[in-house]
């Protein structure tokens, strides 16, 4: 069973090629915007938080990530699993090696993905023109964007140099077409 991460900004293609992982690989996707999502469908006030804190752009803390997160990885023990979109900073990074090694798993391989910010900046604005209203994400405007992009370079990015110290880091140039950056994945992970 293999555990890798894809790493990179909102909106680089992470989710995209967690979806064909999953279905060319048989991959759970631990993405974590789907299961924040989840939660605040949920109406619960921990889920009116999130929704809150999400639509503003902000990170949701590192308290409620990490323990939704643990008690998927937990379900998941004897498959290969994905994290998208998480670990997000360095303490997430770190607790999730000490949550994996708990129950004797360590993560395979994470996957940064390099990105020019202003054409990631042009896919969301193009995500946000095609999408009907009802597939438009909360947080898919440019203002939240912005955001989120700053938040990831002094979140985020210092957890790059950490997973190249353990020798697991591989990085693609995310500016390619979807089959190409498929095709670069396949080859870090086989």
């Amino acid at each position: 069973m293999s555990r890798i991460v894809l790493l990179g900004p909102p909106g680089c293609g992470k989710g995209t090629q967690s979806k064909l992982l999953v279905e060319k690989k048989n991959y759970i996707q631990l993405s974590t915007g789907d299961l924040l999502r989840e939660e605040t469908s949920k109406n619960s006030d921990l889920g009116k938080k999130i929704s809150m804190l999400m639509e503003s752009g902000e990170l949701v803390s590192d308290d409620i990530v990490i323990n939704i997160i643990v008690n998927k990885v937990e379900e998941y023990v004897n498959k290969s699993v994905i994290f998208d979109g998480f670990p997000r900073n360095l303490n997430q990074a770190k607790v999730l090696d000490e949550a994996l090694g708990n129950i004797s798993l360590e993560l395979n391989n994470v996957i940064f993905f390099k990105i020019d910010f202003e054409i990631l900046k042009e896919r969301i604005q193009n995500r946000i023109k095609q999408a009907d209203s009802g597939d438009l994400r909360k947080d898919d405007n440019i203002e939240t964007l912005l955001n989120r992009i700053e938040v990831y370079k002094s979140s985020t990015l210092p957890i790059v140099e950490y997973y190249e110290k353990k020798g697991i880091l591989s990085k693609i140039n995310a500016m390619e077409d979807i089959d190409k950056v498929n095709e670069e994945i396949l080859k870090i992970i086989s």
